[in-house]
């Protein structure tokens, strides 16, 4: 798991759209997307529920995301 992955599954969650996202972040859309997939299987589940508005975090997305946001906050 990477600093950046957390960073860009953060901000979708709380954006609940990878493509706003990419563009707050300035990254292209299938970069976030492509990093989201890793962490999903390095963790072996799943953690965005995508639907065609947007997505919203599955149980483990969300611990995920609580925790994320707590090391984020630490490290800056």
């Amino acid at each position: 798991m990477k600093l950046r992955q957390l960073r860009f599954f953060v901000k979708v969650v709380e954006t609940g759209n990878i493509t706003r996202a990419a563009e707050q972040l300035n990254v292209a859309q299938t970069a976030i997307g492509v990093q989201i997939r890793n962490l999903e299987d390095d963790f072996k589940v799943e953690l965005l529920e995508r639907h065609s508005r947007g997505v919203r975090p599955t149980l483990a997305g969300s611990l995920l995301y609580e925790r994320a946001v707590q090391i984020l906050r630490q490290i800056e």
